[in-house]
């Protein structure tokens, strides 16, 4: 009897000692901060930042970010969440020197692990602020502009008369962007971002400075129309987003049906970045010639997984470029992987 009875005390006094520990055993809340919430792509990453969550134990994704690209209020947004006293960030960078010298400072004055992902801050900004974030989720946004090129290249050998579209003019990553696509067309390396407009080389030539819309949808549908008016004015023939934009928005069908037989004949060539769904419709109905893709759903999934190594003191790489994907009209079902 008193065997059996010391027997249950030990047992009793076990859970006891476990009791502590559970009790400790905190949640994780990492954040996702995109450059704009309502973008198909960044969806994508929240997605990936809830999957990833879930399959951790104790780990909460938080998505949140502005309806508009707008540092100010990312930055507030940022600010918040260190208010709200998460565990990690992980954010796209809208605009690298504003955001390095306000809420990211913030997050480091209190130890709140700080990656990147999708955009990454620019090499001055790193430059001057060490140790600014601990790792980088993404595409390399040189070669992807540079894939946007060389698909324009192989429908228009001979070179021609381009228009490029952008989001922001001091975006990091858009910039590298519209570098690689006038690396591919020139054949030259440059210095720095964004290079140098096409005067000739290889016989491109840029109709105007790129066109930026400041990641508003209905504007860079505008841009396009433009550029479609150009067109009939045999002023332009080629036309490279670096982003996904006009893509994005209701009105890209009806704008781009009048010219479908311009399109087939290939007088007009439409070279698009990013491969969301609606995107490889487009494709499907030979409203586009090429979008060169990424993973946004990975860059959400392995953003959450670096902060959670990083918040466990685990090894963790400090640079993961996700992988592209080359699509097309005869590869449109193929082209993403699940």
């Amino acid at each position: 009897m008193n065997v059996v009875r010391c027997f249950f005390y030990f047992l009793f006094y076990c859970l006891l000692l476990n009791l502590p520990f559970t009790a400790m055993a905190e949640n994780l809340r990492f954040a996702l901060v995109p450059k704009e919430i309502n973008n198909p792509f960044f969806i994508a990453t929240g997605k990936g930042c809830r999957v990833a969550a879930a399959k951790l134990a104790n780990v909460e994704c938080i998505f949140r970010g502005s309806s508009n690209i707008d540092v100010r209020v990312q930055d507030q947004i940022i600010s918040e969440l260190i208010d709200e006293g998460v565990d990690g960030i992980a954010v796209s960078i809208t605009q690298s020197d504003f955001l390095a010298s306000h809420s990211l400072q913030k997050a480091i004055k209190q130890g709140i692990p700080i990656i990147t992902f999708d955009a990454d801050f620019d090499h001055k900004t790193l430059k001057k602020y060490q140790h600014l974030r601990l790792a980088y989720i993404g595409s390399d946004d040189f070669e992807l502009g540079k894939a946007l090129g060389e698909q324009l290249k192989r429908h228009r050998p001979n070179g021609g008369s381009l228009i490029i579209q952008s989001g922001r003019p001091d975006s990091p990553n858009l910039n590298l962007r519209v570098m690689g696509v006038r690396s591919a067309l020139s054949g030259k390396p440059y210095l720095a971002p964004p290079g140098e407009r096409l005067n000739g080389e290889n016989g491109w030539s840029e109709f105007s400075a790129p066109l930026y819309n400041f990641g508003q949808f209905s504007r860079a549908l505008e841009d396009l129309k433009t550029v479609l008016n150009l067109y009939q004015d045999n002023k332009v023939d080629s036309f490279v987003a670096v982003g996904g934009w006009p893509q994005f928005v209701d009105g890209y069908r009806q704008t781009v049906e009048p010219y479908k037989v311009n399109l087939e004949q290939k007088d007009i060539i439409l070279i698009i970045g990013d491969s969301a769904k609606i995107q490889l419709e487009y494709l499907r109905e030979n409203l586009a010639h090429g979008n060169i893709g990424q993973n946004p759903f990975e860059m959400g999934k392995q953003a959450i997984f670096t902060l959670y190594k990083i918040a466990n003191k685990q090894k963790y790489e400090k640079n993961i470029t996700t992988p592209l994907t080359y699509c097309t009209p005869d590869n449109y079902a193929s082209c993403v992987k699940d």
